[in-house]
């Protein structure tokens, strides 16, 4: 799109009339319809605040909480210096899964870990062996909510070869880890509490931050992860409740932090009595990274572990350490959201457990993964890459020509499906200039060979030549 085509679209003013209720989500709303008819293009650049305040005559207020608004809804992006824009919102949200039925493009998008027909041959097996054991009783009925209690001692035993700390007591079965945020999020915080958080994190923590009305404080971070100091500030100026952290394998940026960075960690969480909320799913893809936080301050921790990353998307089984103190919280808020994880892939995860399955899958999913993160790197050279050895993803630095522009607009145009940096920011401008693959996504080697040639065709060309997708 052109400066003038973009200097036309400054001049949009919101059609507000016969809709009711507060004139922000009104304009929020009008802005969401001209979007989806076209008369607001992907790449559009909005009025300021002050200038659609006074043709609306409205407060700045009003026009601030609209685009806030809409920008929860993930309709437009802010950028320092340039403006508001459009989203293009076939590459800007979180959790689409192509239907595979239907997909037409290469998907590098949902962070998930290679299939594979043993996988799939190992879980209709032991599905049937489920089904047919009559000694575990009605697997069709209610359980209680959080697990039964031998189902939540073994994965107390699962969650103690990480080093964190956990027991029958203290551990609830969750669906995965996503859940377990869910019922941290909804059970220790109240609206308006904030969590202070990377600058950029998991797209499903933010948007369930924003959905209980949690405020997002972003903090620094350096090759080592969250820098104390500035989470110390963030609690001064902020106070608050709670931090989210990915030790292991951060979520886009691949982060191991170190033993001495998780010991900063935990003492300013202490001192600063901090609810601390740990996510410890990628860890299976990093057999060497030290101790969890929570093994330093369980007091204060809830830490998240779950089978779908390493093993199985489709196994959505998770398990949640918690103090004790906070489980008439926790588990009724877990009751309230689904009562209990299906017991049936619980009892799947278990065996898997006590029969060596899972830590043969996990040494093998590793091994998968460190052959396509060579691969990766070998055929995006020379783009600057930032990546675990064995990690599931791969966070990518565009080449200058495309800052400013949407590459991941134009690699879907060729068939290339991959998450824009921006979805992971807590804070403007965090995530531009990059975007995030997730390396074990596609079926096959042959078809990761063939998304990774076509991103290196697109990013190797100028976005003039291709046209501007903006």
């Amino acid at each position: 799109m052109t400066e003038a085509a973009l200097d036309l679209i400054e001049d949009w003013t919101p059609n507000l009339a016969g809709r009711i209720g507060p004139r922000y989500r009104a304009i929020a709303e009008a802005m969401e319809q001209d979007i989806r008819t076209g008369a607001l293009p992907i790449g559009s650049r909005l009025p300021t605040h002050r200038d659609l305040a006074w043709r609306l005559n409205v407060t700045v207020g009003t026009i601030t909480r609209a685009y806030k608004e809409a920008t929860t809804r993930g309709l437009i992006d802010g950028e320092i210096g340039r403006g508001t824009f459009v989203r293009d919102r076939r590459v800007r949200q979180w959790g689409a899964v192509a239907d595979r039925g239907a997909a037409t493009t290469i998907d590098f998008g949902p962070n998930f870990t290679p299939l594979s027909a043993e996988t799939e041959d190992l879980f209709r097996e032991t599905l049937a062996e489920v089904a047919l054991d009559r000694t575990l009783g009605p697997m069709s009925g209610y359980e209680p909510s959080g697990g039964r209690i031998e189902h939540r001692a073994r994965l107390a035993d699962w969650i103690r070869t990480t080093g964190a700390p956990a027991s029958a007591e203290t551990t609830l079965i969750t669906a995965g880890v996503q859940h377990g945020l869910a019922i941290v999020m909804t059970a220790l915080f109240e609206p308006g509490d904030a969590i202070v958080c990377a600058r950029l994190t998991h797209p499903g923590a933010k948007s369930l931050a924003i959905r209980r009305g949690l405020r997002l404080i972003p903090v620094a971070s350096d090759e080592d992860g969250m820098l104390p100091n500035a989470l110390e500030a963030a609690c001064r100026l902020n106070r608050p409740k709670g931090v989210f952290l990915i030790p292991t394998l951060d979520n886009p940026t691949s982060v191991v932090m170190s033993e001495h960075r998780r010991a900063q960690i935990a003492e300013v969480a202490a001192r600063q009595d901090l609810i601390v909320v740990e996510d410890d799913v990628y860890r299976g893809f990093a057999p060497e990274a030290f101790a969890p936080i929570a093994s330093l301050i369980p007091e204060r921790t809830a830490y998240l572990h779950s089978s779908s990353k390493h093993l199985a998307p489709g196994l959505r089984v998770g398990a949640m350490a918690a103090p004790e103190a906070w489980r008439p919280r926790l588990q009724p808020c877990l009751r309230d959201m689904m009562w209990m994880a299906p017991p049936s892939m619980v009892e799947v995860l278990i065996r898997w457990l006590d029969n060596g399955t899972a830590a043969r899958m996990e040494v093998e999913k590793r091994a998968e993964m460190a052959r396509r993160q060579v691969l990766a790197s070998k055929t995006l050279a020379p783009l600057r890459i930032t990546a675990h050895p064995t990690g599931l993803q791969a966070w990518l630095e565009l080449p200058e020509v495309w800052w400013g522009r949407n590459a991941a607009g134009a690699l879907l145009e060729a068939g290339v499906s991959v998450t824009a940096g921006e979805v992971f920011e807590t804070t403007s401008g965090a995530g531009r200039g990059h975007i995030r693959m997730a390396l074990g996504c596609p079926d096959s080697m042959d078809i990761l060979s063939r998304g990774l040639t076509l991103i290196q065709s697109v990013l190797g060309d100028s976005p003039d030549r291709l046209g501007d997708f903006m």
